[in-house]
């Protein structure tokens, strides 16, 4: 099942990763919490969100004053306290969050989140910030791979609104603003693609976005 794509965005910690994120989700003309316990990290976004605030990540009734449980996504980018990151994706699961993102700093940390409930778990220094951020926007981007300056060489799953329709039919290039570089469908390659191929559930498409 293909996932809507999130317009709104809480994430606590904002320390070199958080920030990141914020930023590159601001880019998208998104819905942002930003909150950390360092009132001067909160300041230093604040013109970049809707909301800035100071908080806990691991205390209930704060949770509960922010809604947390409206927003589509939720990350938890305290990878350096890892008891709040425990309890804040416990108790976001619990109000009922629908996707919870949390940093981790090893395997071991990443499998104990998994098995609470985390429904991602990232590890920073394989993964950044403007990766990682394109992925919450958009459930159906798999990877994007980092290439020239200006453009982004990205693999995803094509979106709902293009299944069942040819590639001409999609008009991916006015819709997306992207073009299409190759179509992968099990296991096979096709470069270039046909504009008549049918778009499926499975297929990854490769795709070039210059900005």
């Amino acid at each position: 099942m293909k996932q809507a794509q999130a317009h709104s965005f809480a994430v606590f910690g904002l320390g070199r990763f958080g920030t990141s994120i914020v930023e590159h989700l601001a880019q998208s003309d998104a819905e942002i919490l930003a909150v950390d316990r360092n009132l001067a990290r909160v300041e230093a976004v604040a013109d970049r969100v809707d909301q800035a605030v100071a908080g806990d990540a691991s205390d209930e009734e704060f949770l509960r004053r922010v809604a947390l449980e409206h927003f589509d996504v939720v990350v938890f980018a305290m990878g350096e306290d890892f008891e709040s990151s425990v309890m804040g994706t416990m108790l976001a699961k619990e109000l009922g969050c629908p996707r919870v993102v949390v940093k981790a700093l090893d395997p071991r940390q990443a499998r104990i989140l998994t098995r609470i409930g985390a429904d991602q778990v990232v590890l920073p220094e394989v993964e950044m910030g403007a990766k990682i951020a394109k992925s919450l926007v958009n459930a159906n981007i798999l990877d994007v791979f980092d290439q020239i300056d200006g453009i982004d060489i990205t693999e995803r799953r094509p979106d709902p609104s293009w299944l069942g329709k040819t590639l001409a039919e999609a008009d991916i290039r006015r819709t997306a603003q992207v073009e299409v570089l190759a179509l992968i469908r099990n296991g096979h390659t096709q470069i270039p693609v046909n504009i008549d191929t049918i778009l499926a559930p499975g297929d990854v498409l490769l795709t070039v976005d210059s900005h």
